[in-house]
């Protein structure tokens, strides 16, 4: 025994060691919350590292693990005095699923605290998870903050108690309590993790492969007694008293959330009842009335007289729930269909327990409750919360993001300073119709919207009782489609199969400007630029190009205008340290900017330093060579101007646009 003994110690020790030693490497490191990007003259370009989410997902397949990456939110450090940070976390809700993540609730919370507070710099830093656990989001708290250095931390979560990672009745991450997570979650962070999986493995199973919401699933059904739901509440409680204690310690105010969802759309999963023979079939009998039969008394007592018999099915308070709604009993409805939710035997949605734990927890601990449940229950008919709300199970429409935002600002009238807003002033924001303008909400992503929730409430383990829904979605796709633009119509179609950008609004952007549509190819610009910001498409080019479409449609470059290409050139020094940037790119898209400003010495020197590299000729051909002859025509050099717009055109296969060009420079000699 003793021997034994000795051994275990002696191999312990040694496997301390290598992880030790291991840990001296910087490239072994688990991925950090936020990563340096670049260093400019003391200020450092720096932002969320989309690859932090991957921690939590160690134990799922590679396929998955790539598809979990967190909003990359560019930042400058150091922030200007008098900045406030935000930071907001929890699950897919907070990352904004299935919306542009420009759409999402911290989008829009953004947006209003600096309507509210106009001289400050707001930056609200989206740290949203897709299927984290409130285990998985503390943690992001707890990381995010100390990079963000956050002056307000608002935590939406609940929904994945269950079947998220770090879930109550997940298939991997170390079992049920707190405690044991904590376990596993610090030893899929080691080193020499591929050495431990005996040690490891016990504590869960390696996630299989497949979408993920599928792979959730797997975890199977869990009845409304089944002691995990019990244990779910609890480390909901957990896992928030530590943010609260972690917030109070550092003396950062918390905003805690009530999580909303479809009450009374989404149908709960149906199960057979564990009856005898005989009384099973009386039962299915009575069920199938009930659902066949149009709203009525009828319809209600056969349902009444199933539930007589097995009263623990929600899908037959669902069919209550519906029925009563339709004869005008709203209040009785959304009482059937609060039971309906409770007893789902396939809890995707966070149950009442779960949200009276975000209420208790925050009356304890003394935060800020922001009652998202109320508020969306405030702005639906009486029987519910249902589709004009959510466009699935627990994801907001893109009018329910802001809703969602509209809550949290709510909550912060009982903040302490620098926070603290007056009363009411939540409600004199501008409208929700006005906060989607400013950040894009256009037409062809919500098609794509539409078309994603179609397939997904199609689809398995969704797909039974939502047939409706998914007639709805398709015949709402096929109208807005035709209300698309032959432009929009190219975008969507390229983007769909995989052609072009692959941003969706920057894709529509281009085959917009393609279609001489320049106000949509602006709009779409736009959007792209608010999507991917510190990016050379998403951002320096859609830039460029949203302020060219201006031009186009007879928009002059006014002052705002101005301001935006003189911010791009800031950026772009920033990027231009990336090592895939190019000179010929930083060059093209500095002799873009200043031809824009007008200053054209500056413009003609950048270009025809571009115009050297054969990737810019390639990729840019006709805007490189329309700047660059308007440029030469400016300056005088007609011959010059002749001379590119040949030779570049019949290299690149443009021979009819090249001879356009010179038909132009040769008008431009012609007295006027």
């Amino acid at each position: 025994m003793r021997g034994r003994l000795a051994a275990l110690l002696l191999g312990l020790v040694l496997v301390a060691l290598i992880e030790g030693g291991l840990r001296l490497i910087p490239a072994l490191d688990p991925p950090a919350f936020a990563l340096q990007l670049a260093h400019i003259e003391g200020r450092a370009l720096h932002a969320v590292n989309p690859d932090y989410a991957r921690r939590f997902f160690a134990d799922m397949a590679e396929p998955i693990r790539r598809g979990i990456r967190m909003t990359p939110r560019p930042y400058i450090e150091p922030a200007p005095e008098g900045a406030l940070r935000v930071l907001f976390a929890g699950g897919s809700t907070v990352q904004g699923y299935p919306h542009p993540k420009r759409l999402s609730a911290p989008s829009y919370l953004q947006e209003m605290l600096g309507d509210l507070f106009p001289e400050r710099q707001i930056e609200v830093f989206n740290a949203g998870i897709t299927a984290a656990a409130s285990f998985a989001v503390a943690r992001a708290v707890e990381d995010g903050t100390a990079a963000l250095g956050a002056d307000l931390v608002v935590v939406y979560t609940g929904h994945n108690e269950l079947y998220g990672v770090y879930g109550a009745a997940s298939l991997a991450q170390g079992g049920q309590a707190v405690w044991m997570k904590r376990v596993h979650y610090a030893l899929v962070q080691w080193r020499l993790r591929p050495l431990v999986g005996k040690l490891i493995g016990p504590l869960g199973k390696e996630w299989a492969d497949g979408p993920l919401i599928e792979v959730m699933s797997k975890a199977g059904a869990i009845p409304a007694a089944d002691p995990r739901r019990a244990q779910a509440a609890a480390n909901l409680e957990t896992n928030l008293r530590d943010v609260a204690a972690f917030c109070r310690a550092r003396h950062i105010p918390l905003v805690l959330c009530t999580v909303t969802s479809n009450e009374r759309g989404f149908a709960p999963a149906h199960i057979e009842p564990p009856l005898l023979d005989e009384e099973r079939a009386r039962y299915v009998d009575f069920l199938a009335r009930g659902h066949k039969e149009q709203a009525s008394p009828a319809a209600l007592a056969a349902l009444e007289q199933a539930e007589e018999l097995y009263a623990d099915d929600a899908y037959l308070h669902f069919l209550r729930g519906h029925h009563l709604e339709q004869l005008g009993r709203g209040v009785e409805a959304r009482a059937a269909y609060m039971q309906a939710r409770e007893l789902d035997p396939r809890p995707w949605r966070a149950t009442a327990a779960l949200n009276e734990v975000v209420r208790r927890v925050a009356a304890a601990e003394g935060v800020l409750l922001a009652d998202v449940e109320a508020r969306f229950r405030a702005h639906s008919p009486e029987a519910g919360v249902g589709w004009e709300l959510m466009v699935d199970h627990l994801h907001p429409v893109a009018a329910g993001q802001v809703l969602l935002a509209r809550a949290i600002v709510a909550a912060l009238e009982g903040a302490p300073a620098p926070w603290q807003i007056a009363p009411g002033a939540a409600d004199r924001l501008a409208t929700a119709d006005e906060y989607r303008r400013r950040l894009g909400d256009l037409p062809g992503e919500r098609l794509a919207v539409l078309r994603a929730m179609a397939v997904l409430l199609a689809s398995p383990p969704l797909d039974v009782g939502n047939e409706g829904q998914v007639q709805t979605l398709r015949q709402q796709a096929v109208a807005l489609w035709d209300e698309l633009s032959a432009g929009e119509q190219s975008g969507v179609e390229r983007w769909r199969t995989g052609e072009g950008p692959e941003l969706l609004a920057l894709n529509v952007a281009d085959a917009c400007y393609a279609a001489r549509e320049y106000e949509r190819a602006r709009a779409y610009y736009r959007a792209a630029h608010l999507e991917e910001p510190y990016t050379i498409w998403g951002d320096l080019w859609s830039t460029l190009r949203y302020v060219r479409c201006g031009q186009l449609a007879k928009i002059p470059i006014g002052s705002a205008e101005r301001s935006t290409l003189h911010a791009l050139l800031d950026r772009l020094r920033f990027l231009s340290e990336a090592p895939d940037f190019s000179l010929g790119l930083q060059d093209f898209i500095r002799g873009y900017t200043y031809h824009l400003l007008g200053e054209h010495v500056k413009a003609l020197a950048a270009l025809e330093s571009a115009v050297q590299d054969a990737n810019i000729r390639k990729t840019f051909t006709t805007d490189l060579l329309e700047l660059i002859v308007a440029e030469l025509i400016i300056s005088g050099r007609l011959a010059d101007a002749e001379r590119y717009a040949v030779e570049i055109a019949a290299k690149q296969g443009q021979e009819a646009f090249g001879r356009a060009l010179v038909e132009q420079i040769r008008a431009s000699q012609k007295p006027r």
